[in-house]
């Protein structure tokens, strides 16, 4: 996706999140954006006829009517129900992504990327989150922990422009890369 494609998703997003914190719903209506990208994204199937400009208009408002209706709030619906009217339909992904960053920042919260060698116990996460939360002056750090065993052990963090890694396997290679320039 180009960025002059990406950027289309801005307004749109950035309108749903006034909406939402003008009704004071500004969570729940994050909490079904979230969750209708696990569902695009456990059903790919869905994704792709939302995306397929073969399917006309009025058959993937009916599909989005049958899936969401009573699911999600009206707002949310008529949101998926006007991006399939304007021929957005295909940065829906894009807009949430852009939404919940928004509205990140409306909270004062950052996100923290982490990948992990096993998965971590909420008790680390909670402890993972604070800490995260003083180094930053964040008033809270929202985690995305995905287990990634290559790691061997430790983790890493990438939170914005931050990089932090205390894998085991990036502590191998540094030993590793010393060890070769000692024995010159």
């Amino acid at each position: 996706m180009t960025v002059a494609v990406a950027r289309l998703a801005e307004p749109y997003a950035e309108a749903l999140l006034e909406l939402a914190q003008a009704r004071n719903q500004l969570e729940t209506i994050e909490q079904e954006l979230t969750d209708i990208q696990q569902l695009l994204n456990q059903v790919p199937e869905l994704a792709q006829v939302l995306r397929r400009p073969t399917v006309m208009p009025v058959r993937k408002k009916a599909l989005l009517r049958q899936i969401f209706t009573g699911q999600v709030q009206p707002m949310v619906l008529n949101f998926l129900l006007l991006l399939v009217d304007r021929g957005r339909i295909v940065l829906l992904e894009r807009m949430i992504d852009v939404f919940r960053e928004r509205a990140r920042q409306v909270r004062g919260t950052r996100l923290a990327r982490v990948r992990a060698a096993v998965p971590l116990t909420p008790a680390q996460v909670e402890r993972l989150s604070q800490r995260l939360s003083q180094l930053s002056g964040a008033r809270q750090v929202e985690l995305d922990v995905q287990v990634d065993p290559s790691l061997l052990g430790g983790f890493t963090v990438q939170m914005g422009s931050q990089f932090l890694d205390t894998s085991l396997r990036s502590q191998l290679q540094r030993l590793a890369l010393r060890l070769s320039q000692t024995v010159v």
